[in-house]
């Protein structure tokens, strides 16, 4: 490994030469964003002849780099691995890495960032001296905005049990009301039943009521959600309790209404 400065200017004569035609330089740039520790790049090469390598340096405290080569039966290859160690402190790290053959070769280059692989070939030319430049941002703090966290009245069903309860102790005090009356008004023909189809029909309004304004609320909370949390989850459970409340309310209704219980509460 050599300084990143002898590398400038290393690279700066290889600028020179291109420009005279005496030399061919492939620029290729590339952002790896590093928000984990184990991020980092691995370079593996190989090819028919020898590959020269050039590498910049990385702060040893935070970044592990290792490179190296070996030759078989014609064969030449090799491996740049850099590891992210530790926490980064800075906002962006360059690396530069310039690979040269006499003859083609090829590079893979697998990108580790936040715990996933991406893997890219390029199949580099003879005589032309490879750039490649890694500009390393630091992802751990800042970039990555945390979310806030979704109150807890907002992502569980608490508030349409509220609503439930709320419109049912209501109508309740309307429907006893109500019989009280009708009670008072129809002496000789009110009974038990007709009490009791008076508040299973009250019921029912309540509980259609409630279904509706759970409804609101839940694709109302559902827009906020996803507007102040970026949640877009829309839960169906939170309607589950209304919905349950109505059904049972209307299948109680139907059968009032088929005994015939509302007879003498719907006569002039």
């Amino acid at each position: 490994m050599i300084p990143s400065t002898t590398l400038k200017v290393l690279t700066l004569i290889i600028y020179v030469l291109a420009i005279a035609n005496v030399a061919n330089v492939m620029v290729i740039q590339k952002d790896v964003y590093l928000s984990s520790v184990g991020d980092g790049i691995v370079l593996n090469y190989f090819g028919s002849e020898e590959v020269y390598v050039l590498t910049s340096q990385l702060p040893p405290e935070s970044f592990d780099v290792r490179v190296g080569n070996t030759s078989k039966e014609g064969v030449y290859s090799g491996v740049v691995y850099v590891r992210v160690t530790k926490q980064l402190i800075d906002s962006t790290y360059k690396y530069l890495v310039a690979l040269y053959s006499v003859s083609p070769f090829t590079a893979n280059i697998t990108i580790v960032s936040g715990g996933r692989y991406s893997t890219e070939t390029i199949n580099c030319p003879p005589n032309v001296t490879i750039q490649l430049t890694f500009n390393l941002l630091n992802n751990f703090t800042g970039s990555v905005r945390t979310l806030p966290q979704v109150p807890i009245y907002l992502s569980t069903p608490i508030w349409s049990l509220a609503v439930l309860a709320l419109t049912t102790s209501l109508f309740i005090t309307s429907a006893v009301l109500d019989v009280r009356d009708y009670s008072r008004i129809k002496r000789d023909r009110w009974g038990v039943q007709e009490s009791i189809a008076v508040i299973v029909r009250y019921l029912l309004y309540s509980s259609l009521i409630s279904f509706i304004l759970s409804t609101i609320l839940t694709i109302g909370t559902s827009i906020y959600m996803s507007i102040t949390y970026k949640t877009t989850s829309f839960e169906f459970s939170w309607l589950l309790t209304p919905f349950i409340a109505l059904l049972v309310s209307a299948l109680a209704y139907q059968i009032c209404k088929w005994k015939g219980w509302y007879d003498v509460v719907d006569e002039e």
